[in-house]
Order: C-alpha cells, then sequence, then structure tokens
C-alpha cells in the first residue's frame, strides 16, 4: 500500500506560478494534501519584509530551486488577508502583524488553494505559528536557567515563552481567527509551539516567572529543578577534556545517563515540565478550536525529532491523545549546522578545550553520526544546494523509527522530511522514509522541489 504523501507550499509560490500549474504538479507527484499558509506576498526592496529563502541565522548560500517572482533569493513583503476581530485579543497586548494586502494583491487566495486542492481529491490543511510574536518585548521571551535572555538575532524562531499569559493569549486568539476564516480547510498544523532547542543555551529555558509559576501549581519542585540546572549552566562554563570524555562515554552507555538524573533530579524534572507545557498548550488549542465550531478540523502538530523533543518538550505520546497528526522535522540542513552553533558556545566558554574533541562529543551526543574526520567548525553549515548533509541516512531512519515507538499507533504519525538537498541525496531520504515505520511524509516545501524531485517523488514514493 502505497503511504499517505502531503506537500507545503506558500501562497506566494501559487501568486509566482499560477494555482493550477502548482497544484497540478503536487498532484502528479503523487501528493494526498497539502498544506498552506494564511497570509499573500509580494516581492520588496532588499532589507525590507523578509528573505526568501530564510537565512536561518547564517544560511547566506540558500537559495530556492523554484523561481519565485523571477528569482531564487528575494525579499517579500507579507500581508493579511482579513481584518482581525479585536475581542480575540482583548487578553494580550499583541496583535497579529501585517497590515492588510492592497486591492492588486488576491486577498481570496488561501481559501481558493483550499478549494482547489479539495476539487482534485486532496487533503487541505493551513499552517500557523501562534508563539512567533511581532514586537515581542524582553519579559516575553524565554528565560536562561542564569536570568538572562536569549539574543534575538542569533534565533531561528523568535518565539515568546509557550507559559507566558500574553504570548499564550496571542497564540489562541490566532488560532479561533485562523479557524473563523478558513473553516474548509481539513486540519491546523501548529509550528513551533514548543521550546526550540537551535541554540546549546535553549535547553537550558524556560526560567521565566510564568513557568514558576504553572511548574508550582502543578506540585513541581521549582528550587530544586532550577538548582541542578544551573550547576549545569555553570558546569558547562568551566569544562575539561574529561568533562567531554565522559559525555562520550554517557551517550554511549544509558546507564550512567540515568544515574545522572538520579543524582540530578531537578533536571529530569525540567523535561517533565516542558512536556507538560507542551501538552497543556495543544489542549487549550484543541478546545479553542472546539469553541469556534472547528471540532471536525484536525490538529497536528510538528516537532523536533530525538534526542532534541526530550528538551522542547516534544512529547509524542502525550500529544498523541490530543493532535490529530504528528509531523516530527528531519530538516537536516538544520542538523548539519548544530554542531558547530552549539560547540562554538562551548568553545566561547572554555577556550582551551580543543575544537575536534567538542565535535567528536557533540555527534555523539546529539545522534548525528557523519563521515567526517578530523572534525572542524567549517564542516558545519547550512549546506549550499548542491552539497549533501553530513547526517547518515541511519539517522533518518533511527528518528522517525524512535518517533514511531512514541506515538504507537494511537495517532497518524508523518516524517516531515525538508526537500532543501541535492537531487541524488533527496532520493535517498524518499526511499529510507518511504521505508521507515511512519505513517507518511510531508515534505517542506513546494520552493525547494525541482521538477527532477517531482519526479523522483511521484517514481520513488510507490
Amino acid at each position: 500500500m502505497v503511504k499517505f504523501l502531503g506537500v507545503v507550499l506558500s501562497p506566494a509560490a501559487v501568486q509566482s506560478e499560477g494555482l493550477d500549474a502548482v497544484l497540478d504538479r503536487i498532484a502528479a507527484a503523487g501528493a494526498d494534501a497539502i498544506s498552506s499558509m494564511w497570509s499573500v506576498s509580494r516581492p520588496c526592496p532588499s532589507g525590507q519584509g523578509e528573505r526568501q529563502p530564510p537565512l536561518d541565522i547564517d544560511g547566506y548560500d540558500r537559495i530556492l530551486d523554484r523561481p519565485l517572482f523571477g528569482h531564487k533569493e528575494l525579499w517579500l513583503e507579507s500581508f493579511r488577508t482579513h481584518p482581525y476581530d479585536e475581542i480575540l485579543f482583548e487578553a494580550t497586548p499583541y496583535r497579529p502583524g501585517g497590515r492588510m494586502a492592497p486591492p492588486d494583491v488576491d486577498r481570496d487566495l488561501p481559501d481558493k488553494i483550499l478549494e482547489a486542492a479539495h476539487e482534485r481529491g486532496m487533503q487541505a490543511w493551513m499552517q500557523l505559528s501562534p508563539t512567533i510574536v511581532a514586537g515581542l518585548r524582553p519579559e516575553d521571551q524565554p528565560h536562561h536557567v542564569d536570568g538572562s535572555l536569549p539574543d534575538m538575532d542569533r534565533r531561528v524562531a523568535r518565539q515568546g515563552c509557550l507559559n507566558n499569559p500574553a504570548v499564550r493569549n496571542y497564540g489562541l486568539g490566532l488560532v479561533r481567527d485562523a479557524v473563523r476564516h478558513h473553516a474548509a480547510a481539513d486540519g491546523l498544523f501548529l509550528d513551533w509551539a514548543e521550546f526550540t532547542t537551535y541554540g546549546l543555551q535553549d535547553h537550558l529555558v524556560c526560567f521565566c516567572p510564568h513557568c514558576e509559576t504553572r511548574a508550582t501549581a502543578a506540585g513541581m519542585d521549582w528550587a530544586r529543578m532550577r538548582k541542578d540546572v544551573l550547576s549545569t549552566w555553570q558546569q558547562l562554563h568551566r569544562l575539561t577534556s574529561a568533562d567531554l570524555s565522559r559525555m562520550q562515554r554517557l551517550a554511549r552507555q544509558p546507564s550512567e545517563l540515568i544515574e545522572l538524573l538520579v543524582t540530578s533530579p531537578g533536571w529530569y524534572d525540567l523535561l517533565r515540565f516542558k512536556a507538560r507545557s507542551v501538552l497543556e498548550y495543544y489542549q487549550d488549542v484543541r478546545a479553542a478550536m472546539d469553541a469556534e465550531g472547528a471540532e471536525r478540523m484536525a490538529l497536528g502538530a510538528n516537532g523536533w525529532c530525538p534526542p532534541f523533543n526530550l528538551s522542547s518538550g516534544m512529547d509524542y505520546g502525550a500529544l498523541a491523545g490530543v493532535c490529530q497528526a504528528l509531523r516530527a522535522k528531519l530538516f537536516t540542513f538544520h542538523w548539519s549546522v548544530l554542531p558547530r552553533w552549539y560547540g562554538q558556545a562551548l568553545l566561547r566558554w572554555n577556550p582551551t578545550l580543543s575544537e575536534e574533541h567538542i565535535l567528536d562529543m557533540l555527534v555523539e551526543a546529539l545522534e548525528l553520526p557523519d563521515y567526517n574526520s578530523p572534525r572542524s567548525f567549517a564542516q558545519y553549515h547550512i549546506p549550499t544546494p548542491n552539497e549533501p548533509h553530513p547526517t547518515l541516512p541511519v539517522a533518518w531512519r533511527a528518528k522517525t523509527d524512535a518517533v514511531a515507538d512514541q506515538v504507537g499507533g494511537r495517532a497518524p504519525f508523518y516524517a516531515y522530511a525538508h526537500s532543501y538537498r541535492p537531487l541524488s541525496q533527496w532520493k535517498r531520504t524518499i526511499a529510507v522514509l518511504r521505508d521507515s515505520r511512519a505513517d507518511g511524509m510531508w515534505v517542506q516545501r513546494y520552493g525547494y522541489l525541482s521538477d527532477a524531485k517531482l519526479e523522483a517523488l511521484r517514481v520513488l514514493w510507490q
């Protein structure tokens, strides 16, 4: 039996290539579903709006496979397609960003995409990032355990804290606004509704007052949690070569890791608290959708793969009881650079350590095996369009099957594969995920699917 296949697209791609052309190509590749966004766009001068594709901190060589408005990299200004109801945001100081689309930009396009997908027999989903807040105040950001705040210029996802009422109520308002105006959607995927882990410091959040309030109300020992995690923060600033070797050993020997959690129970508390926070967030979203009469609309979750999901709070097993679809990201262009991002932080804090030893430890601890030897930071970067990603296929399969174990068949689980990669590696990705234990695959996104990649998808996803 052929597994489920979905493709994520942007309304901008439809504006550029035409609605029928885009959906016909996706349907011809064998897709069962599409997922789109709410906004519409138009090109703008460089430095204004947002770059497409996003830099993601230092992905300077990233370009699209498919030209967008005639370019493979450009800046876009995005617009809202409908006015929002002020009452939905009365419990938060934040409001949806952007201005209404001007008369020469089709405000009805998101709904036309849904309708055209349905006409082709495909499911039509929408996607929303409810924790990405325009004009986010410092006090609403996640807090590191030492009280410092993230460097927002070094964050891929500039999100607010899930437990902050201002951020939470803003996100719930966005959800209710979305399902009101796009009731024809079969489902709604949430992105970045977790504690993301792009930076090493991200693993040691969130210790804001709102998280303390929620943790204490849940009967958790906040003082113990903060004490043990702060101890780790301090240790990470005074590492020795022997410490790196021990970390490598811990990654190979789970029994020692269990002992570490026993002696530092505050760390286990933090992981449980994050998972509880994410689960309760999705429960609130489901309730908000139902309150808007969208009971039939499915709720989906995007999240990090193991082992990152332990720290991001994506407990796929628990979420399977709330969500009707789960997508675990296999965004290996990010995996390609994480060892450097993490490693540079460790070297900055501990300048006497060896760059190679740091990377050897991180590659093992993050379960991102590769053939790089000897290792250096220069090898770990966001790849160019034709550069293979260093992480080996065994990791793609292992991480996918690990999530399948966690979900245990209680909800549909899909590998969420990024198509930004060379054609040869894209073919390998399709084959690995086709034969994995996932119920299917979602592809991110149409803009990185050249005609050759679409044809590979049609041929190999059988």
